[in-house]
């Protein structure tokens, strides 16, 4: 009910006539008297649950909560609204609302904490001469402005923000250690920021069995265990997912429910239709689980998404279109690379997934 045909419905009440709230399933002798009414400022979130028997239930919350476990993406909905609230317990509703806002205040209140005392860190790391500006930097490992540039933007180097100035770990101009071992394993680490970098480094790793990184670059054994491991680690800092929608798009649909969903970790840094593959054969994460639809007309869309950011990257759009015994190929790519279309047999392959996987098998090969 909105507030507008709640006020049409009492216009002829009597002014002096209580107010009572009855339960859903109660007796009248159950009814409460309305002691508070209290309009919420911010928007409220109101998901609608879709039940298999054809009806549906109205769930109603702060919007901060989040979706409720009940909600399933696939089959509900959900949309914002304003909310009054009515309630026979006086006070009862600012102290919720309040300990809502109390909560999303003490959520950020932390983080800013933990951010402040990393920047502390980093100055005490500085003052220290655990890192250091470019120029020592540069003085310190014997290298030219160029050639630290070139270090830079191939990854075998990191910066560390404080105030707004890049320093960098003095450990990795530590002539005590192994160089070319060490600049390899930060171009292996690139997809993790950088202060999840230099922690990598200079800390002991369950994975490791408790070692520290920079101690297992001398031991032939140790250097490979720790590749390894360093390209795992860093790996869960970007998945890559292919998704497959029924009909030809060139855009998500919002409003389709996908046939098919695969999601994989894998540094972002590899090709495309590698990364592609990795996701659709590993069967980490994919969903459903099957049988898949008969192979048809389909669309597949590959993005990227990095640890910390909650939209993923469109890479590719796939239109993968059903023409008897053969399958027509478009395939858009977000980079702005020209569109490609090509023609290739069905073959066996008989569901969505499987001509997916051949042509993604395809794109590799080229």
């Amino acid at each position: 009910m909105k507030v507008a045909e709640l006020l049409l419905r009492l216009k002829d009440a009597e002014p002096e006539a209580v107010v009572l709230l009855l339960p859903n399933y109660a007796d009248y002798s159950e009814a409460e008297e309305l002691n508070d009414v209290v309009l919420i400022a911010e928007p409220w979130t109101c998901e609608r649950h879709h039940k298999a028997d054809g009806t549906a239930t109205d769930v109603h919350h702060p919007a901060s909560h989040g979706h409720t476990l009940g909600c399933d993406d696939a089959t509900d909905e959900s949309w914002s609204e304003h909310v009054v609230i009515l309630s026979p317990q006086l006070g009862s509703i600012e102290a919720k609302n309040s300990g809502v806002e109390k909560s999303a205040s003490d959520t950020a209140s932390l983080e800013d904490s933990i951010r402040e005392q990393a920047l502390q860190t980093r100055r005490h790391m500085v003052v220290e001469g655990q890192l250091l500006s470019a120029d020592e930097f540069c003085a310190r490992l014997g290298i030219s402005k160029k050639r630290f540039g070139r270090m830079l933007a191939d990854g075998e180097l990191f910066g560390l923000d404080v105030d707004g100035t890049d320093y960098f770990p003095a450990l990795l101009a530590d002539s005590r250690l192994n160089a070319k071992r060490l600049q390899a394993i930060c171009r292996i680490i690139v997809p993790a920021p950088a202060g999840s970098r230099h922690d990598f480094l200079s800390s002991p790793h369950g994975a490791l069995g408790a070692k520290i990184p920079l101690h297992m670059l001398d031991d032939d054994r140790d250097y490979k265990r720790l590749r390894e491991v360093a390209e795992a680690w860093a790996a869960q800092y970007s998945r890559t997912s292919i998704t497959l929608y029924e009909g030809e798009h060139e855009s998500e649909p919002a409003d389709v429910t996908p046939l098919y969903t695969a999601i994989t970790e894998i540094d972002p840094r590899k090709p495309l239709w590698t990364r592609a593959s990795k996701a659709i054969h590993e069967h980490g994460y994919e969903w459903p689980l099957g049988p898949y639809p008969e192979y048809r007309t389909h669309t597949l869309f590959v993005a990227r998404q990095s640890a910390g950011y909650t939209r993923p990257v469109p890479e590719a759009c796939v239109q993968i279109l059903a023409k008897d015994d053969y399958i027509r190929i478009r395939t858009i790519f977000a980079s702005g690379r020209p569109r490609e279309a090509e023609t290739m047999p069905v073959g066996k392959h008989q569901t969505v997934v499987d001509v997916a996987k051949k042509v993604i098998a395809h794109f590799r090969k080229r």
